[in-house]
């Protein structure tokens, strides 16, 4: 074993030794590789895209319809009276105190 061991020798050499030119001729099959496998490729993407837009659509349509549709809104003609009817059920103590904290609410008074 050596005494005089030069860690600056360590790594400098290649462990390994490859023919000229094998480099590129290795790039160059990788890109005819790719480049036959592209049309496939972009297919794939348009038919999820078609498809991701076709369920955004049917997405959005039920949102609409949802949102303006008159089978879901319903006329409360009746809301404050029920309103009413629930304060006059409640005590007197309570009724005091609701009123109470309404003429004190800050966005009630403005």
């Amino acid at each position: 074993m050596e005494k005089d061991f030069d860690f600056n020798r360590i790594g400098k050499r290649m462990p390994y030794r490859i023919p000229e030119g094998s480099l590129d001729e290795m790039e160059a099959n990788i890109w005819n590789e790719v480049q036959d496998g592209l049309p496939q490729i972009h297919k794939r993407k348009r038919y999820r895209l078609r498809i991701f837009a076709t369920s955004l659509a049917v997405a959005a349509s039920v949102a609409l319809l949802f949102v303006f549709s008159p089978v879901f809104h319903k006329e409360q003609t009746d809301s404050f009276l029920k309103v009413e009817q629930a304060f006059a059920n409640l005590s007197q103590e309570d009724q005091a105190y609701m009123l109470a904290v309404y003429q004190e609410d800050l966005f009630m008074n403005e």
